[in-house]
């Protein structure tokens, strides 16, 4: 099997539901067939078709409906899937496809349209790893993933180098905020060093604007704002610039006086 396949193979397996995936249809592979049962008995067939690339899948509508009549509406797959029904006294399967990198988001409807359901093969491949502990599998592919997970991911400065040279700069700005919308890191990011803090802050929010903006509308409280602008004030070259820009009072007239 292919390590895309062999990867939605042990998701399926982990779900509790029985994988065949050997099974030929006039030579070729038919991809995975899922039976569920309830206590001794088939009670659902799925038929699971993988289609994975680091550049995409589907480009047009020539390919997609390609895709539809080789692994799901040709008579030599609709014969395998209906050999297993028949066996199993069920009248229909569930379709589904595992797609990777899906940037057309009409793609999922067009499938849809089809009674084929759409899975993203990142959400599979993400819940594996979150599912993997520390046994020892013999599927090659499984295995390498439990390596990557329990000795890259748990160095976190290799982590950090191997993902600053996979992700572009757009998707290094989503995984930021991904990260930083996580309650347990947020509770880490406090424990940061100070000067680390400030040069974050520094090279975030070159625009006074925003940064005033920010304090008042998302950091700053009533009980917080006064103590802030009195310790603010009190820096040296706070109280510099401040004298610069207060507004001076106007000197009383000697008339004021006699």
């Amino acid at each position: 099997m292919s390590a895309e396949k062999d990867i939605v193979n042990f998701w399926l397996n982990k779900k509790g539901l029985f994988t065949i995936n050997n099974i030929k249809a006039f030579n070729r592979d038919l991809g995975i067939v899922a039976l569920k049962f309830d206590k001794d008995k088939v009670k659902e067939i799925a038929h699971y078709e993988i289609l994975c690339s680091l550049t995409g899948n589907i480009q047009s509508q020539n390919s997609f409906e390609k895709i539809i009549n080789e692994k799901f509406s040709g008579k030599s797959v609709q014969k395998a899937i209906k050999r297993y029904l028949e066996q199993f006294s069920l009248k229909e399967s569930n379709e589904f496809i595992v797609l990777s990198n899906i940037s057309n988001k009409n793609i999922i409807k067009k499938f849809k349209d089809n009674n084929v359901e759409v899975i993203e093969f990142e959400n599979v491949l993400a819940d594996v790893i979150n599912e993997l502990d520390t046994q020892y599998y013999k599927n090659d592919t499984i295995r390498s993933l439990q390596l990557v997970k329990y000795m890259l991911f748990a160095n976190p400065k290799n982590m950090a180098s191997a993902l600053i040279n996979v992700l572009n700069q757009n998707e290094k700005k989503d995984f930021m905020k991904e990260l930083l919308e996580n309650d347990e890191i947020i509770k880490e990011f406090r424990k940061t060093n100070e000067e680390r803090l400030a040069e974050i802050l520094k090279y975030s929010f070159k625009n006074p604007k925003k940064l005033a903006e920010l304090l008042e509308n998302n950091i700053l409280n009533r009980k917080t704002r006064k103590p802030f602008l009195s310790s603010l004030l009190e820096q040296r070259k706070m109280k510099r610039v401040y004298k610069e820009f207060a507004p001076r009072k106007k000197e009383a007239s000697l008339s004021k006086f006699f």
